[in-house]
């Protein structure tokens, strides 16, 4: 029996190093599959007639989180075993505790007898047999609570690491944070469960039955972060420190991402993991990261970009009015402007009334006219964000070579000579025969 079990000990132990040691491998092939396709990208990116290594800023950024720029690539990089170490050792010890804890293997009859205040809360024991008895009982549920709490707290900690080498984001705090959440988590799920236990007993006409609606809460306390203490804080307001201006509430909106065309349930469930979850993360998402990072093409993460932008600039009823002239994305909306007949219908578009989504009219009328609806539209393309998509879509535009005007403009102006002096003026006219005294003196 004890050979059991120190084997099922050992177990538990290498159970506890499988999460880490997967994290690390799944890094490393990430950041080498990564590199490589950043460095087939470098032609593409590379701005021409400004040396060999002079990079669009977007690229720089996403070739810099990998540590991928051609310069850089035959240098030493530091180990990073050190700053590891103690923080995934610290979580090991955690996660080996939690499992040992809930596979019974520390439950023994002599040692559940005696009181504990963690797992005991406020039950006292007597010298009478009975008194015994219930306080077993009483430690065998909150150990039932903590269990749940436990698997719920570490099937999260799997969730957020995968998501943060998704994102390549990995880095120690990422296993303190893991740790944390997990003994917070068990804490609150204990402290709830003697709470509530007294509550029950201090009715007389409550009886305490079922466990299983605790612990279902049990489970969520350590799936979800924070719930046990944020539903604490609801049944007490006494104990909320700042109160919450009740007007915010009407700001807090969201627009979820799948209103972007082309994005459906699984691919919302796939950016998802690079926690790009509504329309203002994909509006500010570097297209160039989105294809190095996902199964997706440039030019569809450029698009989706373009679309999250315009969206996040304008509201839903001018969206909609928009889309039935076919102006999806935020170049659409400036490409309306070069042209009167596109112009009048883009004043139109975006003159639309203004409802709250049930039919009610808020605004009639916006007052944009045809002298203001280009300073609107400049402004919206000044954004730091739309300036960096513009950047690329006009490199890859560029590198793609179309014979299109517009493309031989941006063309000659990439490769014109940088003048930084004004041109030297013209000589004023000198008085008939002035030259042929400057040429006799010479002579």
């Amino acid at each position: 029996m004890a050979e059991l079990r120190v084997l099922s000990a050992v177990a538990l132990l290498c159970l506890s190093f499988i999460l880490p040691l997967t994290i690390f491998i799944g890094r490393s092939n990430i950041k080498t599959i990564r590199q490589k396709i950043i460095a087939d990208l470098e032609n593409v990116f590379r701005i021409d007639g400004h040396g060999p290594d002079t990079l669009i800023p977007s690229f720089e950024f996403a070739a810099y989180k990998y540590r991928a720029l051609p310069h850089q690539s035959d240098q030493p990089q530091p180990s990073e075993w050190r700053a590891y170490f103690l923080p995934v050792l610290v979580f090991i010890l955690v996660s080996f505790s939690g499992f040992l804890t809930s596979s019974g293997l520390l439950l023994t009859h002599a040692r559940l007898e005696h009181f504990q205040p963690f797992f005991s809360g406020m039950t006292l024991v007597t010298g009478d047999p009975a008194s015994r008895t219930t306080m077993v009982h009483y430690q065998m549920q909150t150990m039932s609570a903590l269990t749940f709490t436990f698997i719920g707290a570490y099937i999260w900690s799997i969730d957020y690491l995968v998501r943060r080498i998704s994102n390549y984001d990995l880095s120690p705090i990422s296993f303190l944070r893991v740790t944390a959440h997990i003994i917070l988590a068990c804490v609150t799920s204990v402290t709830l469960h003697h709470g509530y236990v007294e509550l029950m007993n201090s009715s007389p006409s409550s009886v305490v039955g079922d466990r299983v609606p605790e612990l279902i809460v049990a489970f969520l306390i350590g799936f979800f972060p924070k719930l046990g203490l944020q539903t604490l804080l609801s049944r007490v307001p006494q104990l909320q420190v700042r109160r919450v201006d009740p007007r915010a509430s009407g700001f807090a909106k969201e627009y979820p991402i799948d209103m972007v065309l082309g994005i459906d349930s699984a691919i919302k469930f796939r950016l998802a993991e690079f926690e790009i979850e509504d329309v203002q993360n994909l509006a500010t998402a570097n297209p160039i990261l989105l294809f190095v990072e996902t199964p997706y093409g440039i030019y569809e993460t450029m698009d989706w970009v373009a679309q999250a932008q315009l969206i996040l600039a304008l509201d839903l009823d001018q969206i909609e009015a928009l889309r039935l002239i076919n102006v999806r994305t935020i170049f659409d909306l400036e490409h309306f402007l070069e042209t009167p007949a596109s112009r009048a219908l883009l004043v139109t578009a975006l003159n639309t009334p203004r409802t709250d989504g049930k039919g009610t009219v808020l605004q009639q009328d916006r007052g944009i006219t045809d002298a203001t609806v280009e300073t609107i539209v400049r402004a919206i393309g000044e954004d730091l964000h739309v300036q960096r998509l513009r950047q690329i879509w006009r490199n890859i535009e560029l590198k793609l070579k179309f014979d299109l005007p517009h493309v031989r403009r941006e063309s000659e102006m990439l490769h014109a000579p940088c003048l930084d002096a004004e041109p030297p003026a013209p000589p004023p006219p000198r008085p008939h025969g002035e030259g042929r005294k400057t040429l006799a003196a010479v002579e």
